[in-house]
């Protein structure tokens, strides 16, 4: 019982620091007025400081945790889930890309039947130009979210709240503690959540269940992978440089206000569907819990 209270407040203990960390961070600029008008992880001005340290902070108290809290192959187990990939990997990130295609090719049907123009895939025109501008969108694409942010939700969190039983339980708790972390970013124009919630109060709150819904997804490749971070990179980017980012830029608003929607239906129905595929029951069956009593120190 006593190790099971510790490791709780351990939890929280990262909740709670993560959160308040970031929004410390993120708010600062705001505080101290400056030019947040153009803020984002590459603009580059004196508010980006704070915005990407706040926005690394996931990470970097997961990492923390886990290097204080856990034993010698605790710490293994993390930085192997982390850094090398098993075959199952491989399908995870082939799910992951065909899902965020999905989404992109169902919300632009639906934007263009209202109206709006085409996608104009800037992204990739730079890329067919230059191959070199890969690695560039690469870069950011992974330091954007899923370097700063993945090792702490889903290598330090999502593996000490995994039981098999409560699967959906603990990737809606995520989600929805992945949502409000955003909360800053509602204040930045030149991020997303700005736009939704100026546009329409409603639209703003829906990407707090966007989050949980993308958790459900998230919580899928993590099962598929048995425990691998590694392919929740890639899920992560996808998102970020696809979805709604520069392989598809621009966009019309039209697109930017309907994604929130067929991706929060997408990703239930992915999940509905998928867990009760063969594949994801085995590879359910076969992944490990967490086991508190060998990875966390006493």
């Amino acid at each position: 019982m006593e190790k099971a209270a510790k490791n709780r407040k351990i939890t929280i203990l990262y909740l709670a620091v993560t959160i308040a960390l970031t929004w410390l961070l993120q708010f600062m600029p705001m505080i101290k007025g400056l030019d947040i008008e153009n803020t984002s992880i590459s603009s580059f001005d004196s508010a980006s400081v704070f915005f990407g340290a706040g926005g690394a902070i996931p990470t970097l108290i997961g990492i923390i945790c886990v290097f204080v809290f856990y034993t010698k192959d605790g710490i293994k187990d993390f930085l192997k889930r982390c850094f090398i990939p098993n075959k199952e990997c491989v399908s995870a990130i082939l799910i992951s890309l065909g899902l965020i295609c999905a989404e992109v090719f169902v919300t632009q049907m639906i934007s263009e039947g209202l109206g709006a123009e085409k996608l104009g895939f800037e992204g990739l025109k730079l890329i067919a130009g230059n191959p070199l501008y890969f690695f560039y969108f690469l870069f950011w694409g992974l330091i954007s979210g899923p370097f700063s942010e993945e090792f702490g939700w889903r290598g330090f969190l999502t593996d000490r709240l995994y039981r098999k039983d409560k699967l959906l339980q603990a990737s809606l708790f995520i989600g929805f503690i992945w949502g409000i972390w955003h909360l800053p970013l509602y204040f930045y124009p030149a991020q997303i959540q700005h736009k939704w919630i100026t546009v329409n109060p409603l639209l703003g709150l829906l990407f707090i269940v966007s989050c949980m819904s993308a958790a459900l997804v998230y919580m899928i490749i993590y099962v598929i992978a048995k425990r691998k971070v590694f392919p929740i990179f890639f899920l992560h980017l996808f998102k970020n440089i696809i979805l709604t980012g520069a392989m598809i830029y621009p966009f019309s608003d039209t697109y930017s206000t309907v994604i929130v929607f067929v991706e929060i239906i997408m990703d239930i129905l992915f999940y509905v569907i998928f867990t009760k595929t063969p594949v994801y029951k085995k590879a359910l069956e076969n992944t490990m819990e967490f086991d508190y009593l060998k990875q966390a120190n006493p």
